[in-house]
């Protein structure tokens, strides 16, 4: 109602002046980005299994990573470094992202035993992927 009272005062903009998002069609898709699930040889099982977990998450997500090949430098790599527990009862899986040379270290705090990769990591780890693609390289100290 609003947007017709505005759109009859010639306020609101007319549709095809609107984003195509607006305007009901899809942007259009983000490229596929190759990924890469590391863990530890020497990490505790919880770990591996919870970097198990996370590379058939992100396969299943075909639209927007798929598993970087063997001989291929991934665009991201996902460090899973361990998975412990927590003072509170939960779980903590520490471990770091890794892209274009920059390194961002995170933890995930999940209120039971048994963490796995949940929709929380699945759904962000792209935008987080582009905010580090946005990013400006880190600056490296001067040599003295």
């Amino acid at each position: 109602m609003l947007l017709t009272t505005l759109a009859s005062f010639g306020l609101a903009p007319a549709a095809h002046m609107q984003p195509p998002a607006a305007q009901g069609v899809a942007a259009a898709p983000a490229s596929v980005m190759s990924v890469r699930v590391e863990t530890p040889a020497a990490a505790a099982p919880n770990a591996q299994k919870w970097g198990d977990e996370l590379r058939t998450a992100l396969a299943a997500r075909s639209h927007e990573f798929r598993p970087a090949r063997a001989s291929e430098k991934a665009e991201l790599v996902v460090k899973v470094d361990s998975v412990s527990a927590a003072p509170n009862g939960g779980s903590v899986m520490n471990g770091a992202l890794v892209m274009g040379g920059q390194v961002k270290p995170f933890g995930l705090s999940y209120p039971g035993e048994n963490p796995s990769p949940g929709r929380g990591v699945r759904r962000n780890l792209r935008k987080l992927a582009e905010q580090m693609k946005t990013a400006p390289p880190p600056i490296a100290p001067k040599k003295k």
